[in-house]
């Protein structure tokens, strides 16, 4: 199970994340939406090691990951994929 407890990330005057809190429970399938500027891929960069928080803590399977790299997080099971805008050539 991934646990998001507390999570908070500024930058500058700017609040991306303000004490975000969400359980992801084992086998699920979730979507996180919002418009532009809603702190999404903040979000995602902070549970991914990318960024560190300013505040709170992300556990996998009862482990807190903040402060882990990213390649180390990625070894606990938790990695990203980007999309291809372009997939066959013109």
């Amino acid at each position: 199970m991934l646990r998001v407890e507390r999570l908070r990330k500024s930058f500058g005057g700017v609040v991306a994340t303000d004490q975000v809190s969400i359980d992801f429970p084992a086998e699920s399938l979730t979507a996180v939406i919002g418009p532009n500027g809603a702190g999404k891929t903040t979000f995602f960069n902070l549970i991914t090691g990318a960024i560190r928080p300013d505040e709170g803590e992300v556990w996998l399977d009862g482990e807190n990951i903040v402060g882990c790299s990213e390649s180390e997080i990625v070894k606990k099971g938790i990695g990203r994929a980007f999309q291809v805008a372009k997939l066959f050539a013109s």
